[in-house]
């Protein structure tokens, strides 16, 4: 017997799942079908279509990244060799190094 209380306890929940039907040869015929009444109505969505993919943009942008984490290992290595050699001054050299560094870096190219 349960005697009645202010504070409620959570009551255990049974897991319910209601299985689905899946034909993929089905969802297949069905894309297929309304991804050609779209062409015929010369609707476009964005999606893809089946072309060819590039992956130039990804291996341009890895080696941009892997250029900038060598950069970044460079900085904090020497800072931390300098440091040992020379002491606090090295960080005021790199105060101005990196400055001048994201100047170059991000400055748009003349056009003459």
């Amino acid at each position: 017997m349960k005697f009645p209380s202010i504070i409620k306890t959570a009551r255990y929940r049974r897991f319910e799942m209601e299985p689905r039907y899946y034909d993929p040869i089905k969802e297949e015929i069905e894309e297929r079908t309304e991804r050609i009444k779209r062409e015929i109505s010369g609707e476009y969505s964005g999606e893809y279509t089946g072309a060819r993919i590039s992956f130039d943009r990804k291996t341009r942008k890895t080696a941009n990244t892997s250029m900038l984490q060598l950069l970044i290992a460079a900085i904090l290595g020497s800072g931390v060799v300098g440091w040992l050699y020379f002491g606090n001054e090295v960080f005021y050299a790199l105060w101005l190094g990196v400055p001048a560094y994201l100047y170059f870096r991000f400055r748009k190219p003349r056009r003459d």
